[in-house]
């Protein structure tokens, strides 16, 4: 029930201190994200309004959906790393020893991390690639999604 869920998210110092963590890795995400699409759809358009060799109309409702669309996609590839470490933050348990979000490892409490802490450990874990895992899907999603928010 949505009264079960308020006590589980906000009942706990521990709880309330994890909405933080999260938040702080939501924004190192999600401002970055605004920033790129923007700039790049402005920058596409002014490039193509100032550059007498292009013989294109970027004001029309298709044109901007498809500039929106690339600008959204970059925004999303190159965010992504940010995208994987605030996942694992609001995933990861404290409850046992390896932090992964399974409950299924015995160990003792463990001091949550937060986005330097995440960082490391993703890297730790996988290296460099390990911050790309699911780029397709956030790049898919989010592609189209600011084509229509950019062109309406």
């Amino acid at each position: 029930s949505a009264s079960e869920a308020v006590i589980r998210v906000f009942g706990t110092k521990e709880s309330r201190m994890n909405i933080v963590r999260a938040w702080s890795a939501s924004v190192w995400r999600d401002v970055p994200f605004g920033a790129i699409q923007l700039a790049l759809f402005e920058l596409i358009k002014a490039y193509i309004l100032n550059n007498p060799d292009i013989d294109f109309d970027s004001s029309t409702l298709t044109s901007e959906a498809l500039i929106g669309a690339f600008a959204g996609g970059t925004g999303a590839l190159l965010t992504n790393p940010f995208d994987i470490i605030t996942t694992r933050i609001i995933t990861q348990s404290t409850s046992s020893g390896d932090g992964d979000g399974d409950d299924d490892s015995e160990g003792d409490y463990t001091e949550p991390l937060g986005v330097i802490g995440m960082g490391k450990r993703v890297y730790e874990e996988g290296g460099p690639a390990a911050f790309m895992v699911g780029w397709q899907a956030r790049v898919f999603y989010w592609a189209p999604a600011i084509s229509i928010f950019l062109s309406c």
